[in-house]
């Protein structure tokens, strides 16, 4: 019932990540991987984004997982649940820094396990559906509301508010997202993968695996390359996206092969 759930493990002992895995898989749930350190759990939601990630708060090596968690959510919304052997009120309030949806205690049952995962990933939901519907994080627009066709970024240089027709191309650029406008670029943290996902599919069009244009700003078409309007930027076409460049607008004329 809950293998849609990804988890990830992060514990330097082997015998106890054993048995969190195992217990993880016999509860339902699905275990996106185990790693020992704290650099490697980064790396690995770096990879691939976990729906919660179990973390060991004393971790051997320089990194702690308070230390860890701390740089993970800078980055990613996801939520965190605390392993830890130590009760005391100094370890709490150390741990309380990175913001953690749940503290379990060591040992604990497979009921603990399931329980904590459960109520932190139901209160997670809940956390970013307010945060996205709160006007300060408003980043994202409701296609169906017209007098709201912009989208608010969290950029280097902080909030930026965009007008989603001034968009020419969006472009990943290495974890990072960079929005091409006529006259300037903004560079925002959220991933390409998701960050593309809010923008009406009729007109933003993936071309390649690292960038999607606005139909609406393409100058010219002649497979494999596509010309952008004003900027003239020439991006490439992979062969496998081709098919989606017939929503373009019919007076560009016929998509050719050179």
């Amino acid at each position: 019932m809950n293998s849609k759930y990804k988890i990830l493990i992060v514990e330097d002992e082997i015998l106890v990540a054993t048995d969190i895995e195992e217990s993880l898989e016999s509860l339902g749930y699905t275990v996106q991987n185990s790693v020992d350190t704290g650099l490697k759990a980064i790396e690995e939601v770096e990879r691939s984004l976990p729906n919660l990630v179990l973390m060991d708060i004393n971790l051997k090596g320089e990194m702690t997982g308070i230390e860890a968690a701390r740089r993970i959510i800078e980055k990613h919304d996801v939520p965190i649940i605390y392993l830890t052997a130590n009760a005391d009120i100094a370890t709490v309030n150390k741990a309380k820094v990175a913001l953690p949806y749940g503290y379990i205690i060591k040992p604990f049952t497979d009921k603990d396990l399931q329980t904590n995962i459960e109520i932190a990933i139901f209160k997670f939901g809940n956390d970013l559906k307010l945060k996205f519907e709160s006007e300060q994080f408003n980043t994202f627009f409701d296609l169906k509301d017209h007098e709201k066709n912009q989208i608010i970024v969290h950029a280097k240089q902080g909030l930026e508010k965009i007008n989603i027709d001034d968009v020419y191309f969006i472009e990943k650029d290495g974890n990072n997202t960079t929005i091409h406008l006529s006259d300037e670029e903004v560079t925002t943290k959220k991933p390409f993968e998701e960050f593309i996902e809010f923008f009406p599919k009729l007109t933003f069009l993936q071309v390649n695996k690292t960038t999607v244009i606005n139909a609406t700003k393409v100058f010219a078409v002649k497979f494999p390359e596509i010309i952008i309007a004003d900027k003239m930027s020439v991006i490439t076409v992979d062969k496998e996206f081709k098919d989606l460049l017939k929503n373009i607008n019919s007076e560009l004329g016929e998509i050719t092969d050179e």
